[in-house]
């Protein structure tokens, strides 16, 4: 499985970093969520968040490491995208 745009994976996060969080996607894939798509930054704990699981959207399959989003609103405007697709 290659991560595939606007689909949604639960990842596991690696590490925080200071521009994000540096996740694994469930077939080993390298991922990052930059901080403006964490909805728990500015005002959570991040380094409470290493080995959690979070539910993540693709924004952006070409990149290495892939880059994805943890927003409610992206996982929603993805949701919408994938399926005026299928229709």
């Amino acid at each position: 499985m290659s991560p595939t745009l606007h689909h949604e994976y639960d990842v596991r996060v690696l590490a925080v970093r200071p521009w994000g969080l540096d996740v694994v996607l469930p077939d080993g894939t390298a991922g990052q969520i930059v901080n403006a798509k964490d909805p728990h930054w500015p005002d959570g704990d991040q380094e409470s968040s290493v080995g959690t699981v979070v539910r993540a959207v693709v924004l952006d399959d070409e990149r290495d490491p892939v880059r994805l989003s943890a927003l409610a609103d992206d996982r929603a405007i993805a949701r919408s995208l994938r399926e005026g697709t299928a229709g």
